[in-house]
């Protein structure tokens, strides 16, 4: 029988004549405080936006006492690398996110972003959401606006232009540089070029984060290029949601992991994010089709689809893309999440759709099929192809943090990626408690003071007194992940009280009408809004 959480109780604490000292006490904790050391029990006491106190017994009145008896009480989430602007507009509360106990989305990654950041940070501070907002400046949106979606090095002049921008984005408040080296503009970029505007960004204090070139086969050389491009660039590096693609390549990690503790030893800041399942998610196009096919746009990719010639090289190394790398091999491990053109196509498999259009269920029927569902407007995709030891070797090196790599749905709109659900909750209840992968307190610090470190997130992040008060509340032993990838639309369990910024935002079960949230800025922000 599953274990009841305790009541949250409002305790009248306040007797004629006194003030209260503190806006809220959470009494009894088991205090989690980020940093990986051992929990100890204690109260918490919030006034304002802050954490202003911790102790074994706090004792003075406050408006609020909540009793957290076996609970733990640790700092609130933050999720290195989400696509959040994708709903946030329609979902202000990012219920998927804040009911894990998610308290700050970053995003912005691979390489691409709003540019200008300003007037986007305007709108989301305007909207009055739930979580934190913060932003990388993005390579690929970068190289698009100076040259085009073009495969050849940039001239003086143009790079010139995109110093100016990725300059003109840490002084509007980005937090670092992502590239997404696999996604066109990026792949067509050369690595002096990256390290080039790595390096502005690292001089004014900002991190690079990268959507690494190749996770299959040249694994082992993008991961080569990230460490190098923080090396060069003079900055702290991040390899993003770390993973091995396609059964052929599993096992890639070891290298991988090791080179990344080489250049630890001798001196590179490269870390990695991760999120916790074995299955990714991105446009069919982008995933099953070669970066050269895509060059230019969607123009210039249907004229290339119509040539025959050009369209049987396409399909050719398409159909070795599903055999070897995103396909996992067999149509079946290619699922349709989204498709604007056909919505009923969402939740069918590559296979189903291929014998759907009255063909045999082949790897190079399943290109043909591809290369239509391009052709037609596109549809995005999941990719049933990395291996489980691998993602377990990754999630407990000492360099990984977490991040889900999702988004914020429409609850019950189409067939998304599970991750964007079940994150965080499935890192604390599939690999800390069932697993035993990790400590509990290692993996709440993977989840809020590691990323807090790495953003230069000096206000929280972590519990103590003094810094902003965001923390998660949850049971260790019912939190769990409920979404799945047949029913990817199911909220998280175990997580009972949410706080932003020092306001309830999600409390038994509920969200609250608190949308606290704000936009955290960069090192370099020139003028604060």
């Amino acid at each position: 029988m599953r274990r009841l959480l305790p009541l949250l109780l409002l305790i009248p604490v306040l007797t004629s004549g006194q003030a209260p000292v503190y806006d809220l006490v959470l009494r009894n904790g088991r205090i989690i405080d980020g940093t990986s050391s051992p929990w100890y029990q204690a109260d918490l006491a919030i006034k304002g936006d802050t954490i202003v106190r911790i102790a074994p017994r706090i004792t003075e009145p406050a408006s609020r006492v909540v009793d957290v008896t076996g609970l733990v009480v640790a700092p609130g989430f933050i999720d290195i690398h989400t696509h959040a602007r994708r709903g946030i507009f329609e979902v202000p509360t990012a219920d998927n996110y804040v009911r894990q106990g998610v308290t700050t989305l970053i995003e912005g990654p691979d390489g691409s972003s709003p540019l200008p950041l300003a007037p986007f940070f305007a709108k989301v501070q305007a909207l009055r959401i739930t979580p934190n907002f913060a932003m990388f400046i993005g390579q690929g949106t970068v190289r698009s606006e100076v040259m085009g979606e073009v495969d050849r090095p940039a001239t003086r002049a143009e790079l010139d232009k995109m110093r100016a921008l990725v300059t003109q984005g840490m002084e509007e408040g980005a937090l670092g540089l992502s590239s997404g080296l696999f996604y066109v503009p990026g792949n067509f970029t050369p690595t002096e070029e990256v390290i080039d505007l790595a390096r502005i960004a690292g001089r004014m204090g900002g991190i690079y984060i990268s959507h690494m070139r190749d996770e299959a086969r040249g694994l082992a050389d993008s991961v080569r290029e990230t460490i190098a491009i923080g090396e060069k660039g003079g900055l702290p590096t991040q390899i993003t949601h770390h993973k091995v693609v396609g059964k052929k390549y599993w096992g890639g990690s070891v290298e991988t992991l090791r080179m990344v503790d080489e250049a630890r030893a001798r001196g590179v800041d490269a870390t990695i994010d991760q999120y916790p399942y074995t299955a990714s998610a991105t446009s069919i196009g982008s995933a099953l089709l070669p970066a050269w096919a895509l060059e230019g746009g969607r123009e210039s990719t249907l004229k290339r689809l119509k040539d025959p010639a050009t369209r049987a090289k396409i399909k050719a190394e398409s159909t070795a893309i599903i055999r070897d790398e995103r396909g996992g091999g067999d149509p079946k491990n290619v699922s349709v999440s989204a498709c604007q053109f056909d919505p009923k196509l969402a939740g069918q498999n590559l296979a189903q759709i291929t014998q759907g259009r009255g063909l045999a269920v082949t790897l190079e029927n399943a290109a043909e099929t591809t290369m239509w569902m391009v052709e037609q407007g596109g549809c995005g995709g999941i990719f049933h192809a990395i291996g489980e030891e691998d993602l377990q070797r990754i999630l407990v090196h000492p360099a990984t943090m977490i991040g889900s790599d999702g988004e914020v749905p429409m609850f019950g709109r189409d067939v998304p990626h599970p991750r964007s659900y079940g994150t965080f909750a499935r890192v604390l209840g599939l690999y800390v408690r069932d697993k035993k992968l990790l400590s509990l307190e290692t993996a709440v610090q993977k989840m809020s003071a590691f990323p807090a470190q790495r953003l230069g997130l000096s206000d929280r992040g972590v519990l103590r007194q003094g810094l902003k008060a965001d923390l998660a509340v949850f049971d260790a032993a019912t939190v769990r992940d409920t979404a799945t990838f047949e029913k990817p639309h199911s909220y998280a369990e175990g997580v009972s009280l949410v706080i932003v910024n020092g306001q309830v935002a999600f409390e038994g079960g509920k969200m609250t009408a608190a949308r606290p949230g704000r936009v955290l800025y960069g090192p370099s922000l020139r003028t604060r809004p």
